[in-house]
């Protein structure tokens, strides 16, 4: 899943914590932060890149930066398969 804003970022911690069963305390406890900072994330506000993957973390999940270019290779070895 690509993510490219805050607001989806949120979103997907919303759905990943729901799926995990926590509360937003619970997943606060677990990340050492405030609900509060779990309402913000979750909405897309600003929060301390050092919290944001705490509370990843505390997910069992881990962020990949990817480029959002496309990858020539992988279009070369596509045509190369298609001949």
């Amino acid at each position: 899943m690509l993510l490219t804003t805050p607001p989806d970022l949120g979103e997907r911690i919303r759905q990943l914590r729901r799926a995990r069963g926590f509360s937003q305390a619970q997943l606060a406890d677990r990340a050492k932060c405030n609900r509060k900072t779990i309402i913000d994330l979750e909405a897309g506000e600003n929060v301390a890149m050092y919290t944001v993957f705490r509370v990843i973390s505390a997910l069992g999940m881990a962020l990949e930066v990817v480029d959002k270019r496309i990858d020539l290779k992988s279009l070369a070895d596509l045509v190369e398969h298609d001949e």
